[in-house]
């Protein structure tokens, strides 16, 4: 009886499972040094480095931590000549195995409803079909893998924003952004102003920041203490001079945008619960942006000529436009006019790069030689042209639910470290709303995987329970 009892024991105790999930790791490990003994190095390169994948498999929160840098990194290895797969790819791909073999372990495990799983499906079930209809179903697959990823990191963010708090997540995206709002920056004055710098990120670089900008000025206006509100002002303006290294319009034009919606819903939530600390905070940040305002303008004959010059040419362009205004009118016209031909399901996802091929004609429109292979420079339109009503319908109701939920959680009472978290994603969640009608891509690269983070760990932060 006491040796059945001792048995129970140690097949229940916890190190069992853990001793099991260990092995294959210990096996991998085993056989990659007995090919080093033999020489057989490529093989053991290997093996090490699937041990290293079943070592962070078993690891799943540094799995995490890893898979947030890896967004932070533009490193496509070609696969085909229409797939590629990236770093961020991969370290999902470990992450999502070391989640699913924590479920498997877990005897309570249960999968939640977020709230925005119907749209997330809906979305998916769209692009499927529109898949199924397309021009050429080719392009389709790759597009299709893409929004299904994007589902599954929405679930990851989901998840550790619950486990280990929305505003933890938050701060250590902002924190990734501002290290590679550094780096731009500082290469961008190393070359005299030069050159247009994306850094690490490269054009991901784009969604991220003007994402995490306003997240970083949510945190400094509700701060309540001195050295927090300085520190979120310094990486407010580390990310701005990193977009401002990068030339690009499109992140500028949003930032200019969502500031002042932000100043003005922080100072009437600070008015309506009396917090004088918030409105004062607001009024200095509004002379700040005066201030910097004007520093960059004295500076625009000189260190920043190249990139004063490109902001003039995009004012004088909406009047008369020119280069890459011109062009993108051209992709929205013809996005609209394949909408018009294709309203229920579009020409079908990822087909839009071929449109010269279903419209021969466009050979005599001016710049028709730079719409081959091209999106339409703006997600509403891209995705009426290619999914249609359905494809876009189910991408706007994901939006207007996103918006919703941020909004209604913003105008709650909380702490000052809630409201700071509830201002940041709403802010940030409104910025996705508004680049829909002038961005390139939200669905695919990095900006997919950050649309995932903005939904993810805003439905973490829509349960009450799990506010922190």
């Amino acid at each position: 009886m006491t040796g059945s009892t001792s048995v129970n024991r140690i097949a229940t105790s916890p190190a069992v499972p853990g001793l099991l999930a260990l092995s294959p790791f210990l096996a991998a490990l085993a056989a990659a040094i007995g090919m080093m003994a033999i020489g057989r190095m490529l093989v053991a390169i290997l093996l090490l480095a699937g041990a290293v994948a079943v070592a962070l498999t078993l690891l799943p929160r540094i799995s995490f931590y890893l898979f947030m840098g890896s967004m932070a990194v533009w490193l496509p290895q070609q696969v085909t000549m229409t797939f590629a797969v990236h770093v961020f790819d991969f370290m999902l791909a470990v992450l999502f195995a070391g989640v699913a073999v924590e479920f498997l372990l877990k005897s309570n495990g249960e999968i939640r409803s977020t709230g925005y799983d119907l749209a997330f499906l809906a979305l998916i079930a769209a692009t499927l079909i529109s898949a199924i209809l397309a021009y050429r179903p080719v392009y389709s697959i790759v597009p299709v893998v893409r929004i299904a990823t994007i589902y599954i990191a929405f679930r990851v963010f989901y998840k550790y924003g619950e486990e280990l708090g929305v505003r933890r997540v938050l701060t250590t995206y902002v924190g990734i952004v501002t290290l590679l709002s550094v780096y731009n920056f500082v290469k961008f004055i190393a070359h005299g102003g030069q050159i247009r710098v994306f850094g690490l990120a490269e054009l991901g670089y784009e969604p991220m920041s003007m994402t995490a900008l306003p997240m970083a000025l949510a945190f400094l206006l509700w701060a309540n203490r001195f050295g927090e509100r300085f520190w979120y002002g310094v990486v407010c303006v580390l990310i701005a001079a990193g977009i401002f290294a990068t030339q690009a319009r499109g992140p500028l034009l949003t930032v200019m945008l969502a500031t002042p919606v932000l100043l003005w819903f922080t100072w009437r939530k600070a008015k309506r619960e009396q917090n004088h600390t918030v409105v004062r905070s607001a009024r200095l940040v509004t002379l700040g942006m005066i201030l910097l305002a004007v520093v960059t303008v004295s500076l625009s004959t000189n260190l920043l000529a190249n990139a004063w010059g490109r902001y003039q040419e995009f004012i004088v362009s909406l009047g008369d436009p020119e280069g890459t205004i011109a062009l993108r009118l051209v992709l929205w016209r013809i996005a609209l006019r394949t909408f018009m031909d294709n309203p229920l399901v579009g020409i079908g996802i990822g087909n839009f790069r071929i449109v010269h091929e279903i419209y021969p004609d466009l050979r005599v429109i001016p710049l028709h030689l730079q719409v081959k292979g091209m999106s339409a420079h703006n997600v509403l339109l891209h995705y009426l042209a290619e999914t249609g009503l359905a494809g876009t319908l189910s991408l706007l109701t994901l939006t207007w639910l996103g918006l919703r939920n941020s909004y209604r959680t913003y105008r709650e009472r909380f702490s000052t470290s809630g409201t700071q978290v509830s201002a940041a994603l709403f802010i940030a969640l409104l910025v996705f709303a508004l680049t829909l009608l002038y961005m390139r891509a939200w669905t695919w690269g990095e900006g997919g995987y950050v649309m995932a983070l903005l939904f993810g760990v805003g439905a973490a932060w829509n349960r009450p329970a799990r506010r922190s």
